[in-house]
């Protein structure tokens, strides 16, 4: 019962220092966006407005930058760029001082139930510990984690109809940044929101070339990456953009096609863990079993 109500309380802290940390909306961003006006469906960010909000994030920041300079140089990186990735749900700041929080919380954890418990062993302790801290350590990254992977394959998932869309309309004579404006228009996901911040950063004044790397870069998808490498190319060596645009087309609906053969590949081998762990045992139970009481029963009949 202790171990059910530590686990609670502990889900509860972790959401709320989700509400707070939680970054507030990018106003500039939403105001020039690809149509230049606000959408009325935008949502307020209550939390940044409230009392709980504005007296916690400063002090939840601080806590992070600390972070970052005491943990490693390397894994700091690795979780900002985790971070771009998914789209920066939380800012560095936040997501080390959500880590930090959710570990306190299972250390916590653990001794309350150590000093609380009566009838706890020794070795139930450790399983305990065993149990929450690696989950306190773990979850925040393997939230992050499955978001970026998430992400990823949305936009993998998209790409190969996107870029059709933007090959016709370049091949009937829109401008680059006018078929990039209506793959966004008329798709919705990740990649649309990835081409928007690409419309976002040439309406600022940054290079083509480097909005469209950079965007890029910003997702991890290498079949995203590959494109704006090649269009760029392409540019430079004054190939027709339709072309380019046509064979990275062909390239990615080829590439789609053989995922899709080794995942028919793969599900042969798949189908046997649920045939294993189902319909063997009740094989076994109907028909090993009863011949087996037959064979021991008729032994005994012998040896009587």
């Amino acid at each position: 019962m202790l171990f059910l109500i530590a686990l609670l309380i502990f889900a509860a802290v972790s959401l709320g220092a989700f509400e707070v940390l939680r970054p507030k909306p990018d106003v500039l961003r939403r105001r020039i966006g690809v149509d230049g006006a606000v959408g009325p469906e935008e949502p307020r960010d209550r939390t940044a407005g409230s009392l709980l909000g504005r007296t916690l994030r400063p002090g939840f920041a601080q806590v992070g930058r600390l972070l970052a300079r005491l943990l490693p140089t390397r894994w700091v990186r690795g979780v900002n760029r985790m971070l771009i990735m998914a789209n920066e749900p939380w800012s560095l700041w936040g997501f080390l001082s959500a880590w930090a929080l959710a570990v306190a919380l299972g250390v916590v954890t653990v001794f309350y139930i150590a000093s609380s418990g009566e009838g706890v062993s020794a070795t139930q302790l450790f399983g305990i510990s065993m149990l929450i801290i690696p989950f306190a350590v773990l979850i925040p990254y393997a939230l992050l984690r499955n978001r970026v992977k998430k992400r990823q394959k949305a936009i993998v998932r998209a790409l190969p109809d996107a870029m059709d869309l933007l090959v016709t309309s370049v091949e009937a004579g829109m401008g680059v940044d006018s078929a990039f404006a209506l793959v966004v228009e008329k798709t919705e996901g990740p990649l649309s929101e990835t081409f928007a911040l690409y419309l976002r950063q040439i309406g600022l004044g940054r290079r083509r070339e480097d909005a469209l790397i950079n965007v890029a870069e910003r997702t991890g998808v290498d079949d995203l990456i590959a494109i704006a490498f090649a269009v760029n190319q392409g540019e430079e060596l004054g190939t027709p953009l339709g072309d380019v645009l046509r064979f990275q087309a062909q390239e990615l609906r080829t590439i789609r096609r053989q995922r899709a053969e080794a995942a028919a590949q793969r599900a042969p081998v798949l189908m046997t863990i649920p045939l294993a762990l189902c319909f063997l045992p009740a094989m076994v139970a109907v028909v090993i079993v009863p011949s087996i009481l037959n064979l021991v029963r008729f032994v005994g009949d012998l040896g009587s």
